[in-house]
């Protein structure tokens, strides 16, 4: 049995200099209407490192994760593609990530809310001959004659993921992953690194979509206000996004920040306006009636005052 091997060395150069680049881009909050993106979702950015000598891992593993992310339908991705062009347009280059001094005008350029990377561990490939059973090669392999092998093998793909918020640095999931690939049909003259491209691409896949179905906990879904009148409130979240009638959302903004003696952001004044529950839910948007609305002070009004309530006002699950 052959086995080939790749191992990665430790992230905190990669991580330190993604927080540098996004830290200071999600200081510009939502104050009334929302400003994560234009869509009111959380901005995301997907990066990926790779192992030494395996560096073609990095843009399977990115492509996965976003592609997964993005049929989730609760972010808006912020492409390597799209950040790459922002930066060139700027003048920044990839020394500039991890220049303190840069930092700032980095940061407020791409706007991350969260920053995704996925680590590629471990990637191991082993082939094992087995005879032919089929047709005329069988036939001969049964008389003793070979007429040639079949590669039984089996790629191993050993994955961590983090999401990191980008205002605090606080990482907010981190899963490891291992999946197996086993490709039974692989013939002898197949090259090796075709067999581990095409195995750690499925195990991507898979791993991706498993980490996207685990956000859930960690992070709260997020929309906007999109239509308010006579009392019937939608906001822009659906089936899609796995939305159920019964769910309730919290009309919100995040003002002025509060920071430590060192100027480090602690969190933000939040301002409440609004409760919601889901009451009819579309593919694209769900209605919701208005539960309770919230004084300056935050507390409930007694009775709801619609004029409250704006459309483009953030909105996010709290039940």
């Amino acid at each position: 049995m052959k086995s080939i091997k790749y191992r990665i060395p430790g992230l905190p150069v990669v991580v330190a200099a993604i927080l540098l680049i996004s830290s200071a881009g999600y200081s510009q909050r939502r104050s009334g209407e929302a400003g994560a993106g234009q869509s009111g979702k959380p901005r995301i950015v997907v990066l990926a490192t790779a192992p030494s000598g395996a560096s073609w891992t990095t843009s399977m593993t990115t492509a996965a994760l976003e592609d997964s992310l993005t049929q989730s339908g609760r972010f808006e991705l912020i492409t390597a593609a799209q950040r790459d062009k922002i930066l060139s347009e700027q003048g920044f280059n990839n020394s500039d990530l991890v220049d303190p001094k840069q930092a700032t005008k980095v940061g407020k350029l791409l706007s991350a809310r969260y920053i995704i990377i996925g680590n590629a561990l471990d990637v191991s490939a082993s082939k094992r001959k087995v005879p032919k059973t089929g047709g005329l090669g069988g036939l001969l392999n049964r008389g003793g004659i070979n007429s040639g092998d079949e590669i039984s093998s089996e790629v191993k793909s050993k994955v961590q993921i983090q999401m990191i918020d980008a205002e605090t640095g606080v990482v907010k999931l981190s899963k490891s992953y291992e999946e197996k690939s086993s490709k039974g049909s692989i013939t002898k003259s197949r090259d090796e690194n075709d067999m581990m491209r095409e195995g750690y691409r499925q195990a991507m896949e898979s791993i991706a979509s498993q980490f996207t179905r685990e956000i859930g906990s960690s992070v709260p879904v997020e929309g906007l206000v999109v239509f308010v009148r006579g009392g019937r409130v939608a906001i822009d979240l659906g089936s899609d996004q796995s939305i159920q009638v019964g769910q309730e959302f919290e009309i919100y903004s995040e003002d002025e920040p509060i920071k430590n003696a060192a100027g480090e952001v602690l969190s933000y004044v939040t301002t409440k306006y609004a409760r919601l529950r889901i009451a009819q839910v579309e593919p694209k948007l769900s209605w919701a009636t208005v539960v309770e609305t919230y004084d300056e002070n935050g507390s409930p009004d007694s009775q709801p005052k619609l004029d409250r309530i704006k459309v483009n006002y953030a909105v996010r699950q709290i039940k």
